[in-house]
């Protein structure tokens, strides 16, 4: 028992020389100080901008915040901002994946997890170009203003219904109700959810694979801020591969539908179809397809819709 305790000692006090070193040797921004090991996760606010602007106010615009081990350079005012999303885009552009996004995106198929590249390059074409074009995004509008028009009047059904006069709305479930609708309709194509509330099979499974990804990615959260502990938190490879077929299929299915629509009908302007029909011109894999179609899922549906 003493060996391996002693053996624990040096593994520790090495990695806490090794990252002090780490620290020293770059000169790198302020920020606050981060505890060994678990860095300043637990200094965290939960909401996470507004933690970071309080930071601002002591340690400048710009500041190291510690993610277990992993370094983070936060920016916090619109001039650093470009000099990073514009000037310095190129060197800046890679996203660090973790072990599930790495997953999930097929080691960055899609846009958001891709490494600067030509896959990066082409993909970001096909967006800035063709998915959110002035042109597309117009031909589009009357979703967006049906939505609209569709809360206005789900809102003022629901408070002049007998026996609700005069009770409080909880207007951010109908604003997320509207932002799900409208976000389904552009990207799919279909409105997962009917003026009563009711939703269908396919949003059901929407609704269970957001819900999924959601879990997937809570039971991995500090293992991979702190890289030396992931031994004991395993991936779970086979909740992963059912998580991905269910995904897949539900975007086959959904692809297949607007493909066989498309033939009867014509060109359509939303999303899937955009891609479907772009496929061949700009060389896009199916995973890059559906890659780019979760990209704009929204967050998990309200539990009550109206």
């Amino acid at each position: 028992m003493a060996p391996f305790l002693v053996f624990i000692l040096i593994s520790f006090l090495t990695i806490l020389v090794f990252q002090l070193y780490q620290r020293l040797r770059f000169r790198l921004p302020p920020g606050p100080r981060p505890w060994p090991i678990i860095g300043n996760l637990y200094d965290i606010k939960p909401v996470i901008f507004q933690c970071f602007s309080e930071w601002s106010q002591t340690y400048g615009p710009i500041m190291s915040v510690w993610y277990g081990s992993s370094l983070n350079v936060i920016v916090c005012n619109a001039e650093l901002a470009k000099e990073v999303l514009k000037e310095k885009d190129q060197q800046l552009a890679d996203r660090p994946r973790d072990r599930l996004r790495a997953k999930l995106s097929r080691d960055g198929k899609d846009l958001i997890w891709a490494d600067y590249g030509p896959h990066y390059v082409k993909v970001r074409k096909v967006c800035t170009l063709e998915l959110f074009s002035h042109k597309r995004l117009e031909s589009l509008r009357p979703i967006r203003e049906d939505e609209v028009t569709a809360m206005i009047e789900s809102i003022f059904r629901d408070i002049t219904s007998p026996g609700k006069l005069g009770e409080r709305v909880v207007v951010k479930n109908y604003v997320s109700a509207v932002a799900l609708n409208n976000i389904t309709r552009l990207v799919l194509g279909k409105r997962f959810v009917n003026s009563d509330g009711v939703m269908e099979k396919q949003g059901v499974e929407f609704k269970a694979i957001g819900a999924n990804t959601l879990r997937l990615r809570a039971s991995l959260t500090m293992a991979e801020h702190i890289p030396w502990l992931r031994w004991m938190f395993p991936l779970e490879k086979e909740a992963i591969a059912k998580h991905s077929t269910r995904r897949d299929q539900l975007s086959k299915a959904i692809m297949e539908e607007h493909t066989l629509a498309r033939h009867r009908t014509g060109e359509k302007q939303h999303f899937v179809d955009a891609l479907l029909t772009l496929k061949d011109k700009y060389d896009l894999s199916d995973d890059t397809i559906i890659g780019l179609l979760w990209i704009a899922r929204p967050p998990q549906p309200p539990q009550h819709l109206p």
